[in-house]
């Protein structure tokens, strides 16, 4: 089958159709810019009435972290400080070292 093009800002478009199960080819350009290969996961959504599709990476669950009693105390007055709006907002990394050295 021939490629469909549509424009858009004069700039072509490649076209897809929708298939059996709603099944959508990604073209080879879109996925080789994006890195998208065979078996990778996209979110997908809907945004300003366009289907948007994210790559995401999955990764293994974190084993489960037993903390010691001063473990719990810290994490425990860590969130109740969080609910109580107890927090500091850092421009980037080096900002919240230096705040942790302090």
């Amino acid at each position: 089958m021939d490629h469909l093009f549509t424009t858009k800002g004069g700039k072509l478009m490649p076209l897809v159709q929708v298939r059996e199960k709603a099944q959508i080819t990604i073209p080879s350009k879109v996925r080789k810019a994006l890195g998208i290969k065979q078996g990778d996961y996209l979110e997908a959504g809907v945004e300003d009435n366009k289907i948007v599709l994210i790559p995401k990476v999955l990764v293994d669950r974190a084993k489960a972290v037993t903390l010691s009693k001063k473990g719990e105390k810290m994490l425990k007055e860590a969130l109740e400080n969080v609910k109580k709006g107890k927090v500091k907002e850092f421009k980037n990394v080096e900002e919240l070292i230096d705040d942790l050295h302090k």
